[in-house]
């Protein structure tokens, strides 16, 4: 692994654990078990658990369900868990991929 995809799997692990921190600050300021939210939400216990602890391979469609049951919208995700202090990602442009498929990072 270059120092470029090992600064960007950190960053990448770093904003999982500030996210997973700040559902459960939400969940226990709304007084809610893992239980409840789970069941509010339609997944089960153990990915509430798995979000929160900040695991990085948690499926981004549940967890910004589980986000928007706690009245967590993406300004506030991304004020909160993307510290100023994290290293930058780079611009990347266009670049053509191999199906065919055009991506843009910016």
């Amino acid at each position: 692994m270059d120092d470029e995809s090992a600064i960007i799997n950190r960053r990448i692990v770093g904003v999982a654990h500030a996210f997973g921190s700040l559902v459960r600050s939400r969940r226990k300021a709304m007084r809610m078990r893992q239980d409840q939210l789970a069941l509010a939400t339609g997944v089960g216990r153990r990915f509430v658990i798995d979000l929160e602890a900040g695991k990085p391979s948690c499926q981004l469609g549940r967890s910004l369900l589980v986000a928007k049951a706690l009245g967590l919208d993406l300004a506030i995700l991304a004020s909160d868990a993307c510290p100023a202090t994290a290293p930058e990602l780079p611009d990347v442009d266009e670049q053509e991929e191999p199906d065919g498929y055009s991506i843009r990072i910016l």
